[in-house]
């Protein structure tokens, strides 16, 4: 399929004309920037043809029509030096983030402009260790944070992230875990917007729009999402499955589980969801295009370059902005304001922790009972080989001892470490939305925000 998306076919003349109009006949290109956010799906062993795909997205990305590059799921040290191989001419500033206990956290961003400084910050609730088999928690999943100068001046902090999966329903779902990781990045989006900096925030959030995770984002944060800014609200209440594939993409701006990628193509039409986003500072900046790239096949392979579809925006520095950004004292009163949360988001997101307390403290309580267990289990053992006959009897009886001892074992530490490790960051998380709500509330009786009802909703 031809795509309309193609990296060399991304902007256009009469756009140009139409911002040069805007920003007062400056030349648009000294205030605008475009960026591209891919989830490369690069886990080794596991995702499939992992090299061929990589060097092809290597290969694309050295002819990239975009000032900065943010990538998850770059999990291979080899594939990003790869990809550092081939744009390090196009992108000069780059960084690899290394977080996690096995893969790291699969984030890179690439930078035509200078990047001043970077920072990994964790996720402090991020999965469960005993949940191997899904590997969120080893490969250390948090916020990349790179602070680049735009020429014209202006401090860019962009903002890589790729939140928790879903994996099912109920507890599978981490609904919980990923609006922790909403509040934990709002939260430092706020803390760049009173620094003075045009806060960027890309990545796969894997939240759908009416999600928590976007409200967090949109209405504590302060951002808004490049899609609703190009194209309006108007489209929100279209069923995907209402759609065929390729308007998914045009009207919804379609990034996962879509039939036309290659590794999605089973999945049902109802079930094409938009998980990548590029969220601006609104006062800033605005976004004069969007679109969802990266969806040719690779010549040869025939498949698709990863199972997301990736998005380019062009953003374009708002002229009444930089004097302010300069200063920073724009930046740091829009910082002092109140979060437009709704007072029922925050109630939401306290009932989320509620109910997924008893969760966690199952998962204490049980592993910590099976570690106790095990000790019984072990001594008695011990003790029952003194009436075993010797040879393979006793091997076998022995050789079980070690394995349920070293099976407590593992469960008594996920236990008593990880386990009470949750519990804290759980009340910590619960305390903190409290408190702000506690804060709305008193500004809601006094019509701290007026009298217009904008507390109602959250976006």
């Amino acid at each position: 399929m031809e795509s309309a998306i193609s990296l060399q076919q991304m902007s256009t003349s009469s756009a140009q004309s139409s911002m040069a109009n805007e920003t007062g006949g400056r030349d648009a290109s000294e205030l605008e920037f475009s960026i591209i956010t891919l989830n490369c799906w690069g886990l080794k062993y596991v995702s499939k043809n992992r090299t061929e795909r990589m060097h092809y997205i290597a290969h694309m990305l050295s002819r990239a029509d975009a000032d900065i590059i943010a990538l998850q799921e770059c999990w291979v040290q080899g594939d990003y030096d790869d990809i550092r191989y081939h744009t390090r001419e196009v992108f000069p500033y780059a960084k690899y983030f290394y977080s996690g206990i096995l893969a790291g956290s699969g984030l890179a961003i690439l930078s035509r402009f200078p990047i001043e400084s970077v920072t990994m910050t964790p996720y402090t609730i991020n999965g469960r260790p005993s949940a191997f088999f899904r590997g969120d928690w080893y490969v250390g999943k948090g916020i990349a944070s790179a602070v680049i100068r735009h020429p014209c001046g202006i401090p860019i902090e962009v903002f890589n992230t790729h939140m928790h999966a879903p994996y099912g329903p109920g507890d599978a779902s981490y609904v919980c875990h990923r609006t922790s990781q909403a509040w934990q990045l709002s939260r430092q989006i706020r803390a760049s917007v009173e620094r003075g900096h045009l806060a960027v925030a890309v990545g796969d959030f894997n939240s759908r729009p009416e999600s928590l995770t976007y409200a967090l984002l949109t209405a504590r944060a302060g951002l808004a999402d490049s899609w609703t800014t190009v194209h309006g609200n108007s489209r929100e209440n279209i069923r995907a499955a209402s759609l065929s594939p390729e308007d998914q993409i045009e009207l919804l701006g379609v990034t996962c589980d879509s039939k036309l990628n290659t590794w999605r193509a089973d999945r049902d039409i109802s079930e094409a969801q938009r998980l990548d986003y590029c969220f601006h500072s609104s006062r800033l900046s605005t976004a004069d295009m969007i679109n969802v790239v990266f969806m040719d096949r690779i010549p040869g392979l025939n498949c698709s370059v990863s199972d997301h579809f990736g998005v380019r925006v062009v953003l374009r520095v708002l002229p009444e902005a930089q004097s302010s950004v300069n200063t920073g004292h724009a930046q740091v009163q829009e910082g002092r304001r109140p979060p437009n949360l709704s007072i029922e988001s925050y109630e939401e997101i306290l009932s989320i922790i509620e109910q997924y307390r008893p969760t966690a403290l199952a998962q204490k309580f049980y592993r910590i009972l099976h570690f106790w267990l095990s000790v019984v289990a072990v001594v008695a053992l011990h003790v029952g080989v003194f009436w075993v006959k010797m040879g393979w009897p006793v091997f076998l009886v022995m050789f079980g001892a070690v394995m349920i001892a070293l099976s407590g074992l593992l469960d008594g530490m996920l236990g008593f470490l990880f386990g009470r490790n949750e519990l804290r960051a759980l009340k910590e998380f619960e305390e903190e939305v409290f408190w702000e709500l506690q804060r709305s509330k008193e500004l809601v009786s006094v019509g701290a925000y007026g009298r217009t009802g904008s507390m109602r909703k959250g976006r």
